[in-house]
């Protein structure tokens, strides 16, 4: 589980990323990220219907999310608003794929430090 602190609850936190946040994307998943003033780095993890129809795909995948950041929550800089969104797929998210590619994002958008 993410620690509390680390979570992005807030509508409106959600709304304001969507609005003016930095997209990165590659291979299924896809980040948007805001700069802000806070000491660490909060992470909301939207899965939507357009992703799978049942609500326990939807919430497996973002478990896996979850813990796929939790792995890396102690590289990451501080001071981020961070969105991860899923794609549409066919095969169901893997633990070990998923922390590669979170991984990748987080190079490509210079999150992690």
């Amino acid at each position: 589980m993410l620690p509390f602190p680390y979570r992005l609850t807030s509508r409106e936190d959600f709304a304001l990323i969507y609005k003016n946040g930095v997209f990165v994307g590659a291979d299924g998943i896809s980040l948007k990220f805001l700069k802000t003033n806070q000491p660490y780095t909060k992470i909301g993890f939207p899965v939507g219907k357009n992703y799978a129809k049942k609500a326990v795909s939807r919430n497996r995948a973002r478990r896996i999310l979850r813990e796929a950041v939790r792995a890396q929550l102690k590289l990451l800089r501080p001071g981020y608003n961070v969105v991860l969104m899923l794609k549409p797929r066919e095969t169901p998210l893997q633990l070990a794929e998923a922390i590669e590619k979170t991984r990748k994002l987080f190079l490509k958008a210079r999150l992690l430090g």
